[in-house]
């Protein structure tokens, strides 16, 4: 029995370092992987993985990653397997449960992982639906209203009037009504200001020469 206990002491003193050496590396690994998550990617997800169940077969301690005092860490969540949970950070907690959770974490990466994959598929969503609704809010709301296109809005209400009809020569100018008129021919203009000279607006008279009168011309040439 001496002996037995003599070789467990000096097994013991043996694995201590070891498992000393085991705690370390674990902590140094968690505290690479929090603030690569954290700081580095800048997560905001949750997930977690259970780590150990009661007799009911509910989680009693989980690994997770989420929001702890503020910030974003990997914790350990106690529960009573219905409703209470207690979480604190992993690094605050004691060595059994540091190892004993530490073999779970490669399944809380992939957790997060998986939970970083819905979340942009439920903001890509998000983001179609919006779009939508926005293009949606830019149509037509009732007759005659539109906000994206009021060129096309005005012509839909009629404040523009009704196009102008051609006198012929591809020229048409609106009276005022809308109805078109025809443009006036710059001849007009010569004819008009002969007519005002000869006094009521008849046509100038041309001067008459008595025909005799250039007979006799002739005559005497």
């Amino acid at each position: 029995m001496v002996n037995d206990l003599r070789q467990a002491v000096n097994k013991l003193r043996a694995l201590a370092p070891q498992l000393n050496n085991a705690v370390d590396e674990a902590n140094r690994v968690v505290t690479v992987v929090e603030r690569f998550l954290a700081q580095e990617c800048h997560l905001g997800v949750e997930a977690d993985i259970p780590v150990s169940y009661n007799d009911k077969g509910k989680a009693t301690l989980l690994l997770r990653y989420g929001p702890v005092e503020g910030t974003y860490r990997i914790s350990l969540t106690h529960s009573d397997g219905e409703s209470r949970f207690i979480t604190h950070p992993w690094a605050n907690c004691d060595r059994s449960e540091k190892l004993t959770s530490f073999a779970v974490l490669p399944r809380l990466l992939m957790a997060v992982a998986k939970a970083v994959e819905t979340q942009i598929a439920s903001t890509t969503a998000t983001v179609t639906t919006v779009t939508q609704i926005m293009s949606a809010l830019a149509q037509p709301i009732g007759h005659g209203e539109v906000s994206t296109m009021p060129d096309l809005a005005i012509l839909i209400r009629g404040d523009v009037p009704a196009a102008a009809k051609s006198n012929g020569n591809g020229h048409a100018h609106s009276n005022g009504n809308g109805n078109a008129r025809p443009m006036r021919n710059p001849g007009d203009k010569d004819h008009a200001r002969a007519r005002t000279e000869n006094g009521n607006g008849a046509h100038p008279q041309k001067e008459l020469v008595p025909a005799g009168a250039a007979r006799i011309t002739a005559t005497a040439q």
